[in-house]
C-alpha cells in the first residue's frame, strides 16, 4: 500500500465501518433479528443482559481473530491481526454508540419493521462498499472466513463466507433457544439482510463507479490504484 494513500485510505475505512455500525443498529431496533456478524453477540447480549452487545462484539471478535491465528500459524500476518484486535475495540464500541444515538426509537408496525430492516440492509451495504474500497484491513468476520477460504484451498471465499454465515446464524439459534427459549439473535430480519446486502454492495460497485474513482487515490498513470478486491468481490453478507 502507498504510504500516501494510507491515511485516506484509513479514513475511508473508519466511515464505513461506523456506518456498517450504525446500520446493524438500526436492523437490531426493528427486533426482527440482526444481521449475522451480531447474531452470536446479540443472542449472548440477551442472555447476559449486564453486557452490552458492542461488549460481547468485541470478545466474538477477538475470538475470530485467535482463531485466525490458529488456522494460518505461521502464514498469518501479525500486522494485520493486530490491526483487526484493534477494530474489534473500535466495532464494538461504535456499535454500541448507535444503539445509545437511536436511543428509544422501536417501531411497533410490523412493516415499519420490515422497513427498518430494508434501511439498515441499505446501509450496511454501503459500509461494506466503503471498507473494500479503502482495502486497508477486515473485520474479523471478513477475516476469519478469508482464513477458512486460505486453508480450504478448493473452495472460494464466497462460498466459504456464505457457509461461515449460515453457521454463525445456526449457533446464534441454538444458544438463545436452549439458554431463553428463543431463537435470540436469528429472526427474518437475519435471514433479509443474509440474501440482501452482498446483492446491494455489488450493485453500488457498479452503480457508483465514479464515487469510487473519487475515494480510490490515482497512481501517476491516472488509474485507480486497485490492491487486494476493489473490485467488490469480497462483499460478504453481513
Amino acid at each position: 500500500m502507498k504510504h500516501d494513500h494510507i491515511v485516506r485510505r484509513i479514513a475511508i475505512f473508519a466511515v464505513g465501518l461506523m456506518v456498517i455500525s450504525l446500520s446493524i443498529g438500526f436492523i437490531t431496533k426493528a427486533s426482527l433479528g440482526t444481521p449475522p456478524i451480531s447474531s452470536i453477540p446479540y443472542s449472548l447480549s440477551l442472555i447476559f443482559p449486564s453486557l452490552t452487545l458492542g461488549n460481547f462484539t468485541i470478545m466474538y471478535s477477538l475470538l475470530l481473530v485467535f482463531l485466525q491465528l490458529v488456522l494460518l500459524g505461521k502464514e498469518a500476518d501479525k500486522i494485520n491481526l493486530g490491526l483487526q484486535v484493534i477494530i474489534s475495540f473500535i466495532f464494538g464500541y461504535f456499535i454500541d454508540f448507535g444503539l445509545m444515538v437511536l436511543g428509544d426509537f422501536s417501531p411497533d408496525i410490523y412493516w415499519e419493521r420490515i422497513a427498518c430492516v430494508l434501511i439498515g440492509c441499505f446501509g450496511l451495504a454501503f459500509g461494506v462498499y466503503l471498507q473494500i474500497v479503502a482495502d486497508f484491513t477486515m473485520v474479523p468476520g471478513d477475516g476469519f472466513a478469508y482464513a477458512l477460504s486460505v486453508k480450504i484451498k478448493r473452495k472460494p471465499y464466497r462460498v466459504v463466507r456464505v457457509c461461515s454465515d449460515v453457521t454463525m446464524i445456526v449457533i446464534a439459534a441454538v444458544i438463545g433457544f436452549v439458554a431463553i427459549g428463543t431463537t435470540g439473535g436469528v429472526r427474518e430480519g437475519t435471514v433479509i439482510s443474509a440474501l440482501l446486502v452482498g446483492t446491494i454492495a455489488g450493485i453500488y460497485f457498479s452503480r457508483l463507479k465514479a464515487l469510487t474513482r473519487i475515494l480510490v487515490p490515482f497512481d501517476q498513470d491516472g488509474d485507480v490504484v486497485k490492491e487486494g478486491s476493489s473490485d467488490g468481490a469480497t462483499a460478504g453478507n453481513r
